[in-house]
């Protein structure tokens, strides 16, 4: 994996590529945005998948077809996910962080679209007793412990929850996925909060897979469906940009590419617990 500095020598020069394209008659493919739009790319199952650099999944692949009708062109460097909010909402290194899920704390730091709802579940082992189902009843079961995916947000809810938690000392943080169902599987954790096409897409792409019914999906009464989509920078996107990149984006995910996106690569019974238009 490129370093940062080397990536942003790369960076220079595509920008650099772009405006001679432009200068060459290519000018349609570039009448929209002013240049390439950086979003690091954080292996997430089938949501963004990485084989050998290259970004693919559900939204790298409907990202590249709204820039295709916008006239606007995407540069995917692989990082981890925590490295990939970094580089948006701490060093100013990227343009756009997708997919994200909303909150306050990143409304103050860079303009927010919607293109989707998700809804994080609670997850435990399809055997496991008395499975709560409200975020009260949760909080009032102290031997449950929780395995969460570090940086990972699901709304205001979700991060009051969170913080409760780890007040209980109740929280395990792991980096990826795949780490949460070798946890719950091991019995080291009792339940994980997740929408649940990111646990069996992450899963299905480890080597041990998933197995039907072994997990058991619970919608938790107190936390919404998060609102998923975009964060785009405005300290790296000039005004014009930050307007062609969000009206495209919110056209398409009301046109049903996304969702078509989304059954490329899961199940339809899986897209329809999980997934709701915006």
């Amino acid at each position: 994996m490129a370093t940062a500095s080397l990536f942003w020598r790369g960076f220079g020069a595509l920008q650099v590529a772009a405006c001679a394209v432009a200068g060459l008659g290519s000018a349609a493919v570039w009448a929209e945005c002013s240049r390439v739009i950086v979003v690091p790319a954080a292996p997430t199952g089938f949501n963004v998948k990485v084989v050998d650099d290259v970004a693919t999944g559900v939204y790298p692949d409907w990202l590249r077809e709204v820039g295709r009708k916008a006239g606007c062109q995407f540069q995917f460097p692989v990082v981890p996910r925590a490295r990939a909010d970094s580089m948006l909402f701490v060093s100013n290194q990227s343009d756009m962080l997708l997919p994200a899920s909303q909150n306050a704390e990143r409304d103050q730091k860079a303009q927010f679209v919607h293109v989707v709802n998700l809804t994080p579940s609670l997850i435990t082992l399809h055997n496991a007793p008395n499975v709560p189902r409200d975020v009260r009843t949760l909080l009032s079961r102290t031997s449950m412990r929780a395995a969460l995916v570090r940086s990972y947000s699901w709304g205001n809810e979700y991060d009051t929850l969170v913080r409760d938690l780890i007040a209980e000392n109740r929280v395990d943080f792991v980096n990826d996925l795949e780490t949460i169902g070798r946890l719950l599987r091991l019995g080291r954790a009792d339940f994980t909060i997740l929408p649940p096409t990111l646990l069996y897409s992450a899963l299905q792409l480890a080597s041990a897979g998933i197995q039907n019914g072994e997990f058991r999906y619970t919608m938790l009464a107190g936390l919404p469906r998060s609102k998923v989509g975009a964060y785009l920078s405005r300290q790296t996107l000039n005004p014009a940009d930050l307007d062609v990149l969000s009206a495209h984006m919110v056209r398409a995910s009301k046109d049903g590419s996304l969702r078509a996106s989304f059954e490329k690569y899961y199940p339809q019974d899986v897209v329809a617990a999980d997934i709701s238009a915006n």
